[in-house]
This record gives structure tokens, sequence and C-alpha cells, in this order.
């Protein structure tokens, strides 16, 4: 009777030791599961933030139009231009530059989609396609994207930038200059009047220019939907303007110094309007010569 109380309560003593070792096992493994989303989200945020930041767009095309830089923000997909590509294969036909995209994918498998990064190392006229695919996180219920305009002074669920027609603008500019060079005899004025005419209050996608900031939001899913785990970051974009170091559309050396329009210095084209008008009711402009 002794030996089987003693090995009742040794069996109950045993019975509790192992549900408490199965406890600490579980918490210790559910606490590394949670350390490793973390980890995963801080770092798939803290790539998107440099990357991001990085986005650029150029004016610069070859004749044959054969690259094209873009940046095609929806709210829950990123594709855009960026100067952080890193070269590892020795001798690749690789620079600083590339087109990183951002989106969900369920895959083959199913269940809940995972965060995808998707690189193109070589900036052509199709970069919305191709490329490697890399998974940032796994098991990810949403990813939001949202773009500040600076005017608006509020955030934007879109923002679609292309520049695949710069040589084409650039023609047309040159264009406009040297009737507006014909007219006024001066170059410089020529330029201001043209780039004033192109150039817009607005900082938006119809400018070409890229958003101020970026809010990337991303929620991670849990066992329970309501302890999902939530990240949210801001990135500033360095380069808003598209980059063009073009000469101006028209040389210096085309001005008609017998034009009375051309030595008159610090004209602007606000007034160019008005003193044109005032010359053509027969009064003298100021600085002109008779």
């Amino acid at each position: 009777m002794e030996i089987m109380i003693a090995a009742t309560l040794l069996a109950m003593m045993g019975m509790i030791l192992g549900t408490s070792i199965s406890a600490v096992l579980g918490a210790i493994r559910d606490n590394r599961e949670m350390q490793d989303r973390y980890h995963a989200a801080r770092v798939a945020l803290g790539r998107m933030q440099r990357e991001v930041a990085m986005a650029y767009l150029s004016k610069h095309q070859g004749e044959q139009r054969s690259t094209k830089t873009i940046f095609l923000g929806k709210s829950n997909r990123l594709a855009f231009s960026y100067m952080g590509h890193r070269q590892i294969a020795r001798g690749s036909i690789e620079s600083d530059q590339g087109v990183v995209e951002y989106f969900l994918d369920r895959g083959t498998g199913g269940g809940l989609p995972s965060l995808i990064r998707r690189e193109k190392v070589i900036i052509d006229d199709v970069p919305e396609k191709e490329g490697r695919r890399q998974v940032l996180a796994e098991d990810v219920r949403k990813l939001e994207f949202e773009y500040w305009n600076m005017d608006k002074e509020s955030w934007e669920d879109d923002w679609k930038v292309e520049i695949d027609r710069a040589v084409e603008e650039q023609r047309q500019k040159e264009q406009a200059a040297a009737r507006a060079t014909g007219m006024t005899g001066n170059a410089d004025l020529a330029n201001a009047m043209v780039n004033a005419r192109s150039r817009q209050q607005r900082h938006g996608p119809d400018e070409q220019w890229l958003p101020g900031r970026v809010r990337i939001r991303i929620i991670l899913a849990t066992d329970d939907e309501d302890q999902d785990l939530e990240f949210e970051t801001q990135t500033r974009v360095r380069m808003m303007r598209p980059l063009n170091f073009r000469k101006p559309y028209t040389a210096q050396e085309y001005s008609n110094t017998l034009n009375p329009l051309s030595p008159m210095s610090g004209i602007t084209p606000s007034s160019f309007s008005k003193q044109f008008n005032l010359m053509q009711n027969g009064g003298q402009l100021p600085g002109a010569r008779p």
C-alpha cells in the first residue's frame, strides 16, 4: 500500500513537472518566434526606408529612348528607380542604379502573403518587368504606402511618375526657346521664359516631382488576429526633382544685339509681357537702345 501511494504521488509530481516544463518551453518558443517577427519587421522596414530615400528620376535619355525612370506608388505597391544597388559579382555589368518594387504575394503554397522585394539591376525601357525576387517578411496581413504632398500638406494614396519622353520634351523646349529668342533677341530671357512656362506651382506627379516623404505600414499576422503586430515608419525622399544637367535650350551666341530687348538686364518673364506691350504701344523700354 505504501509503495502504491508513493508511486501515485511520484506520478502526480511527474505530471505536474512535465506540464510546467512544457509550458516553459512553449513560452520560450513563442517568445523566440515573437522576437524573430520583430527582427524581420525591423530589417524589412529599415531596408525599405533606406532604399526609398534613394529614389530618383532622370531626364537623361539616349536617342533610342532605351531607359525609363519611374516612381509608381499605389496604396499597397511601390516601384521606383533608385541609386542604392550594390555590385556583388566582380565584372558584372551593373552600376549603383536599379529598380526596386515592394508588394505582397501569396506564392504557390497559399496561406498568408509574403512581402516581396523585386530588384532589376539594369534600367531599361521596361522597368516594371523582370528582376530578381526576394522575401523580406512572411505572413504579412497588410502592406500600406502613403505619399506626402507638400503643396496640399496631406497624404496621398497614389503617386505615379514616368519619364520616358525626355528627348521629345527637350526638343520641344528647344524649339520654343528658339522662337522666343527670335522674338526677343535675348537667349537668357528666352530660356527663362521657357522654364517659367513649363514650371507650375504644384509639386506633384504632373510636374514629375517625387513626394516629400513616404509612409510605410506593415501588419504581421500572429495566431491571434487581435494581437497582430503593426509597424510603421516614414522616410524622406532626398532628390524630389528629376535630374537634369542639360545646357540651356538656346546658346548665348544666338542673341541678337540689334534687338532692343537684348541689352536689358534683370528682366524676368513676369515683367516681359508688360514691357513688350509698352514697346508695341510706342513707349520706350527702360535701358533699351534707341
